[in-house]
């Protein structure tokens, strides 16, 4: 039996107020995600779910409970290295991501700081920009590229790290599009390739894409399952002030006005198939 790749056991993360006051930003989550998983954490603002995903990282450790990253616990200063080397991190901005005037070099940039033989981290860097499409782009300048095209450099450099993890925190959030589609078909494309992936995202038809779905509100997890499972609760969601993907919202829709239309659809072409049957 495989170790897990990250497995929470009654985790809590609590910060101090302006006033003083204990806030608990996680409040006794457990949970395991797999080797080769794809996984969305999905919530509100101030959910704690960026807060949620800093833990696989170790930017943040728990207040309380255990997190471990490949049978590392993420409170063992030994470990820090070792589990940024298996988990790496995409932030929402891709600008404030770029080290380097060179996009080979700023791919480059994590493996140099491993002491990586020189062969070796060009054999990696090249590997990485192909694995993302943007071989062509190696000698470019990271500020002539787009959103899209930041992020997958982001990727890149993480997959030269030879990360067995990705956590995609709002990946998408400032991107067209163009941009937004580049980076889902990039990450799909990985996880196919065995990379575990986590992506933190509002995109409810990102979220879709995925394996599994965690919902997270007011530090809490409150659901956990396959998308068709978590979509189908469209009152739930929208009670937590979740949206949910166009079609699950509008077969609901459809049916509360007595059209019989299947409670397991999440996607425009399942509703688009239920519907031309009623014809």
């Amino acid at each position: 039996m495989s170790i897990p790749m990250i497995r929470l056991d009654h985790m809590s993360h609590i910060y101090e107020d302006a006033e003083g006051q204990e806030v608990y930003a996680l409040k006794d989550i457990s949970l395991q995600i797999e080797p080769g998983e794809f996984v969305a954490i999905i919530g509100t603002n101030g959910s704690g779910k960026s807060t949620l995903a800093k833990h696989f990282n170790v930017l943040l450790t728990p207040t309380e409970g255990t997190c471990k990253v490949c049978g590392m616990r993420t409170d063992d200063l030994d470990n820090l290295w070792k589990i940024r080397q298996q988990v790496g991190m995409v932030f929402q901005n891709p600008d404030n991501q770029i080290v380097a005037a060179i996009v080979e070099e700023d791919v480059a940039f994590g493996p140099e700081n491993l002491g990586v033989p020189p062969d070796e981290i060009k054999h990696r860097v090249s590997d990485a920009l192909k694995r993302v499409n943007m071989t062509i782009y190696a000698k470019h300048g990271p500020h002539l590229l787009s959103g899209g095209q930041k992020q997958r450099v982001a990727i890149a450099g993480i997959l030269a790290m030879q990360s067995q993890c990705i956590v995609l925190d709002e990946p998408t959030a400032m991107l067209d599009p163009i941009g937004r589609r580049e980076v889902m078909d990039t990450i799909r494309q990985l996880n196919a390739e065995g990379i575990t992936v986590i992506i933190i995202t509002h995109f409810m038809e990102e979220a879709v894409q995925t394996g599994r779905v965690i919902v997270i509100q007011n530090g809490e997890l409150k659901m956990d399952g396959t998308p068709r499972s978590v979509f189908t609760k469209v009152d739930a969601l929208k009670s937590m002030g979740l949206d949910v993907p166009a079609a699950s919202e509008l077969a609901f829709k459809l049916r509360e006005k007595g059209i019989p239309l299947p409670g397991n659809i999440i996607t425009k072409e399942e509703l688009g198939d239920a519907l031309c049957q009623l014809g």
